[in-house]
């Protein structure tokens, strides 16, 4: 029985492994090509019992040899490292050993591994939020460079008021400074065409996907909101309850305990930031829908919190919606929005 600690890197993967029954200890370090990879651990006499670090190609290095393994976790480093444990000098030898170690006490946590098409979704979910972001960034560029120049922009500039304030600055800019101008705009027209290309592409994938259509029955939720969602979480079994999906989410506060002292921080910060993103979005614009609906009765009911508070109530009641939804597969119904024998059901399925 061999437990094997993987140190991962963009172009190898230094393997230290410790035999159980003799204590000794081995290391090579191997190309990370799916052909070096497997001549490798064929090469070794299992079972094995593998750990690695989440990263950029955890994943993929992760499906070429976990058929090599009796078990091969990834694990978060912030869980197994943290920012206060002195390790002395950090060399890949020494982390895989770590690894090693723990995974043969039984001290590791492993993290979800995404399918192919839950990261593949991802990866487009991810790339329409990012988009987004760009184009939000061009525009402050160019926000930013006409009120040097004393032209303030009251409305956004995507609008057609925005689109004619464009044009007229044109006039008012000097040369090099018109010239930086039509960069940011040609810019900005190539990031908005991206972004109407990655949501069109959304929107058609959403609409044969069975998890998204019941999403998307949920008042105010589109088919961008869906399919982030159903992409971020994956398979929903592998929450027992809601209020795992909300710390899942980032919404659940830090707690600290000493004895009969309990105080609650700030935010959990290690959480699925995309997301959270979502969610936060979405139960922004549920509390300001014109028609009435419980999560617009929810923020009005909280805002004596604060209005920041109130936001945060929504997002949790709209996970917990989510939660139930994803787990009985029945479309919305706000009759049950606030059932909590649905919900306790729901745990239970």
């Amino acid at each position: 029985m061999l437990y094997i600690g993987l140190d991962v890197h963009s172009k190898s993967t230094t393997a230290k492994w410790l035999d159980a029954s003799t204590g000794d200890t081995h290391t090579e370090k191997v190309p990370n090509d799916i052909d070096s990879l497997g001549k490798f651990f064929n090469g070794l006499e299992g079972p094995l019992f593998g750990a690695m670090e989440s990263g950029t190609n955890s994943w993929s290095i992760y499906r070429n040899i976990e058929s090599h393994f009796a078990e091969l976790v990834v694990i978060d480093p912030a869980t197994v490292w943290g920012k206060t444990i002195r390790r002395g000098a950090k060399t890949d030898e020494r982390d895989a050993l770590g690894l090693a170690l723990k995974m043969q006490r039984g001290e590791l946590i492993p993290l979800y591994v995404p399918d192919k098409e839950t990261q593949d979704l991802r990866c487009l979910t991810r790339a329409r939020i990012n988009a987004t972001r760009h184009v939000t960034k061009l525009v402050n560029e160019i926000c930013s460079l006409l009120k040097s120049w004393g032209i303030v922009a009251k409305c956004s500039l995507l609008s057609k008021v925005g689109k004619k304030l464009i044009e007229e600055s044109r006039l008012r800019l000097p040369e090099q400074s018109l010239k930086v101008f039509d960069m940011w705009i040609r810019l900005l027209n190539q990031a908005i065409e991206v972004e109407d290309e990655l949501e069109r592409t959304i929107k058609s994938i959403a609409a044969k996907d069975e998890v998204c259509q019941l999403l998307m029955s949920i008042p105010n939720v589109g088919a961008f909101t869906a399919l982030v969602i159903r992409a971020e979480i994956g398979d929903i079994n592998r929450f027992e309850c809601f209020e795992q999906l909300v710390s899942y989410c980032g919404l659940s506060p830090m707690v600290y305990q000493s004895g009969d002292n309990i105080h609650y921080g700030k935010l959990n910060r290690a959480c699925n930031r995309f997301l959270k993103y979502v969610i936060i979005l979405r139960a922004q614009s549920m509390s300001a829908m014109k028609e009435p609906n419980p999560f617009k009765s929810t923020y009005w009911r909280m805002t004596i919190k604060g209005k920041n508070n109130a936001k945060l109530a929504v997002a949790r009641q709209l996970i917990r919606v989510i939660f139930r939804m994803l787990k009985s597969k029945e479309r919305w119904n706000a009759s049950k929005i606030n059932d909590r024998r649905a919900l306790s059901a729901s745990k239970v399925a």
